[in-house]
């Protein structure tokens, strides 16, 4: 099997799991390709979870709460969230009140911690939030990413030339900052990992251009 006939097979398998098992009775797949067809729906199953984990804020804001985790290629910075604030002439309550508005449940207490002490908690969809409340750019309001932190697995995807291309069409569907894109899809990678599973590299990026794929195609819908 071909490289374009293995993507097509995996494309229609992401799209009809219901009938993943007839699909694959009637093809005929060496040991190793099943082996390696069985990882990448596993990683891609298993992104697709994580993504369902933050839905829109007007359905579900509590639920939402729940969505992207702390990501350190977007991590809000305290000294620059003080400046910005500042600049946009809104008080700690006044950032507090529009996020409610937003359906996250902060309160100024909140937001005196992130200027004052930590904010290495907040998620990429807060931070994108706060940006978008001030007029500013994410990448004003974030510190430099570590990626030395990051495990092999993430880390080598993420120094992919491919990574960045899934950035950009992860942004341009979700109408978000390519900070705040890439946080995601590496979260997305995390949870993967996180759960015990060791895909390769070349697995992830499949896993993530199938996930980005499936946002591109609801967002066309």
């Amino acid at each position: 099997m071909n490289d374009d006939e293995r993507d097509r097979l995996v494309a229609e398998l992401l799209e009809r799991p219901e009938e993943r098992e007839q699909i694959l009775r009637e093809v005929e797949l060496k040991d190793r390709e099943r082996v390696e067809l069985g990882h990448i729906l596993e990683t891609a199953d298993a992104l697709w979870l994580a993504a369902q984990g933050a839905p829109a804020l007007e359905d579900d804001p509590v639920a939402a709460m729940l969505g992207l985790l702390p990501d350190s290629e977007c991590r809000l910075d305290s000294a620059a969230l003080s400046r910005v604030r500042k600049r946009a002439r809104l008080s700690v309550s006044d950032v507090a009140a529009r996020l409610h508005e937003r359906g996250w449940q902060f309160d100024k207490s909140d937001v005196f911690r992130w200027e004052t002490r930590t904010a290495a908690d907040v998620p990429p969809a807060v931070v994108q939030a706060i940006a978008e409340i001030f007029g500013a750019r994410v990448d004003d309001l974030i510190s430099a990413p570590s990626p030395a932190s990051l495990p092999d697995h993430v880390g080598a995807v993420r120094a992919h030339p491919l990574f960045e291309q899934l950035v950009t069409r992860w942004s341009q569907a979700r109408r978000v900052s390519r900070a705040v894109a890439a946080a995601t899809l590496e979260s997305r990678m995390l949870a993967t990992v996180h759960r015990g599973e060791h895909p390769d590299t070349e697995q992830l990026l499949r896993s993530l251009d199938a996930l980005v794929a499936s946002v591109e195609q609801a967002d066309r819908g």
